[in-house]
């Protein structure tokens, strides 16, 4: 099964023509897998229509790959902010990960930590004025929440992560991150000055990885608070909303905030963490 959903992935996304008698074979295959498509699935086109943890276990083998493709291309195209995927072999085993159970939050850390990413943030020059600017904002708007705000040393804008995590590694081998003292809050006037000063110099790719770890931080803080997660996911999307930047999904963009409340309480952690990690990335892309 692994064989062919990697040989499947591989003729999807490779710009050589096939022949055509392999042309139909595929076709055939990918039809009984339920692999046949060219555009974003149902599934994916609505964040209503997205399963619930329950519905998901009642997907078949096909709906699940079918899934899991589209949503990585989304993934490692806003990361890259490329439109194209460069990588297809490794896209192909991201995707077979994904589908043995794989979180969405390792697949994520596996990219954002692996060798491809490290090379492109270490050469990248620096963020232009509006997307550092951008960036420090948003950050202050998540450590004036925080319980733990992370503190970033002077040289923060220089560093490139020298840890590899496993790609695709899923939630019980990813290590929990280290608890912090509680330290006393600054202003977000004052959160906003130090991000400026102390990421003066850094690259996008850098403001980016930055600001999608110390999401990540702030949700697991509120994971055992689904209301507390629902409500600053809501105001969080309506708060990007203004930004009048393209999330990829028309109901990502609705300022609707029942709507968005009540799908960060009925989707699972992993595909909430997903949707706020998309934004920020795309944000941040959008402002190049």
């Amino acid at each position: 099964m692994k064989s062919i959903l990697l040989l499947l992935t591989l003729f999807t996304l490779s710009a050589c023509e096939t022949p055509p008698l392999l042309k139909q074979f595929v076709v055939r295959v990918k039809e009984t897998l339920g692999l046949e498509t060219k555009t974003l699935p149902s599934e994916v086109k609505s964040e209503m229509s997205q399963p619930t943890p329950d519905e998901t276990s009642n997907k078949s083998a096909g709906e699940l790959a079918k899934a899991n493709s589209e949503l990585l291309f989304e993934m490692m195209s806003v990361i890259f902010n490329e439109p194209q995927v460069e990588d297809k072999s490794n896209f192909g085993e991201l995707v077979y990960s994904l589908n043995q159970g794989a979180s969405l939050e390792g697949i994520y850390r596996g990219i954002i930590m692996g060798s491809r990413y490290r090379a492109l943030e270490a050469k990248s020059q620096s963020a232009s004025p509006t997307v550092l600017k951008a960036f420090a904002l948003e950050m202050a708007e998540l450590q004036m929440v925080m319980k733990n705000p992370t503190e970033f040393q002077k040289d923060e804008a220089k560093k490139v992560p020298t840890i590899d995590f496993p790609e695709a590694a899923s939630d019980s081998e990813i290590s929990s991150h280290p608890s912090q003292v509680v330290k006393p809050k600054k202003t977000k006037d004052e959160i906003f000055q130090n991000m400026l000063e102390t990421f003066l110099g850094a690259s996008t790719l850098t403001l980016k990885r930055v600001l999608g770890e110390e999401s990540l931080l702030h949700l697991d803080e509120m994971k055992d608070s689904s209301g507390d997660l629902a409500q600053w996911y809501a105001k969080f999307v309506l708060r990007m909303c203004d930004a009048g930047v393209d999330f990829g999904l028309k109901q990502r963009s609705d300022p609707n905030f029942d709507f968005h409340f009540k799908f960060a309480q009925t989707m699972a952690l992993d595909r909430v963490k997903w949707e706020v990690l998309n934004r920020y990335h795309r944000y941040l892309n959008s402002l190049k």
